[in-house]
């Protein structure tokens, strides 16, 4: 098939269109259950392969994140870092976020109730390696879904 400019330029206007300011390309955040009721990565009646999941933690929406194992375990985490160790930022701020775990060989998920995960914030350091750090605890976050 061959496109000519005609053809090309018939096209702009509608492509265009796609990527204005405030147009949504996804569909709306809604709670569509928690942590605990996770099954290898995947909420009942919401397969990743229709829907992207999202952890309100630590900020005023929703923040999309992955659930990935490595060899044994869960751990679920942002997909895009965001500021932590922020109280001051006159006197810095670190690219962090949010990780859940449960089922790894770390100790301290031994320690959570069924149906909750371990906790724990981590931040890039100066060399861009991951450190985690403080804890809140186990818990049973809500998770949103939105469709892909």
């Amino acid at each position: 098939m061959r496109i000519t400019q005609a053809g090309l330029s018939k096209w702009t206007i509608p492509l265009a269109l796609l990527g204005l300011p405030g147009l949504a390309h996804a569909g709306s955040w809604f709670v569509c259950g928690n942590l605990g009721q996770l099954s290898s990565c995947q909420l009942p009646g919401y397969p990743t392969t229709q829907y992207e999941y999202a952890i309100q933690y630590s900020a005023m929406e929703p923040l999309p994140v992955a659930c990935v194992t490595w060899n044994v375990g869960w751990r679920i985490h942002n997909k895009e870092p965001h500021f932590v160790h922020s109280d001051n930022p006159a006197s810095g701020m670190k690219w962090g976020g949010s990780v859940f775990y449960s089922g790894t060989h770390a100790t301290d998920d031994d320690d959570c109730q069924s149906g909750t995960w371990r906790h724990r914030y981590w931040h890039l350091d100066a060399n861009n390696a991951i450190v985690t750090g403080w804890s809140n605890g186990c818990v049973n976050q809500p998770l949103y879904c939105r469709v892909r």
